[in-house]
């Protein structure tokens, strides 16, 4: 009997380990985290005199006649990744004044001074899509000189920093995309104007 009941509570155990476990894996599966490494400028860039431009607004420059950009007296940090499942581009816009080192920068969720888009497409159904809530901050550490130029002719700086972001409720509905997204990493990005941003050969 004593063996019995030993046995019975080993099982009990090990049932609620894996329920865990599976809790777990479901919960994660629902997120992306970029971390543990150097966003550079195969993912971006820093446009300088730059300020996002809402839905109604006036453009000068635009990715898919979405993402919306015009000259302003500040500088917005654009992040290019990919959906873990492939096929969808997400683009993280975030705006901030001048680059001065030591300087932090928050978004809380309504500020419109960021936005995230999704780019891709659905069967043969074009999908562009602003979404998500965004919050966290970003940090300002230093300028440096950078190494890719992205084929400009003239020496080109990186934007050197910290960032804690994240994208939640987003629509992926009918697009293979997390319901939320996390960049929790060190940033490199080169710092390019509005017309050269319209110049060189970027992806989305």
């Amino acid at each position: 009997m004593k063996y019995a009941v030993i046995f019975f509570l080993s099982l009990v155990m090990i049932s609620c380990s894996s329920q865990e476990k599976n809790t777990d894996d479901q919960a994660g599966s629902a997120t992306e985290t970029i971390s543990s490494e150097v966003i550079g400028s195969d993912m971006g860039y820093i446009v300088e005199n730059a300020a996002l431009v809402t839905a109604e607004g006036d453009a000068t420059f635009s990715i898919k006649g979405a993402l919306k950009l015009r000259p302003g007296n500040s500088q917005v940090m654009i992040i290019r990744t990919q959906s873990e499942n492939g096929g969808f581009t997400e683009l993280l816009a975030l705006e901030f004044p001048a680059f001065a080192e030591g300087t932090r920068m928050d978004y809380e969720n309504g500020n419109d001074k960021s936005n995230f888009w999704i780019f891709g497409l659905a069967g043969e159904t074009d999908i562009i899509r602003q979404t998500g809530s965004i919050e966290g901050s970003i940090r300002l550490l230093k300028t440096e000189d950078a190494t890719n130029t992205l084929g400009l002719n003239r020496e080109v700086s990186n934007g050197v920093g910290e960032m804690e972001i994240v994208v939640m409720d987003i629509d992926n509905s009918d697009v293979p995309v997390e319901v939320e997204k996390k960049y929790a990493a060190r940033f490199r990005l080169p710092m390019i104007t509005l017309d050269e941003l319209a110049r060189i050969n970027q992806p989305i």
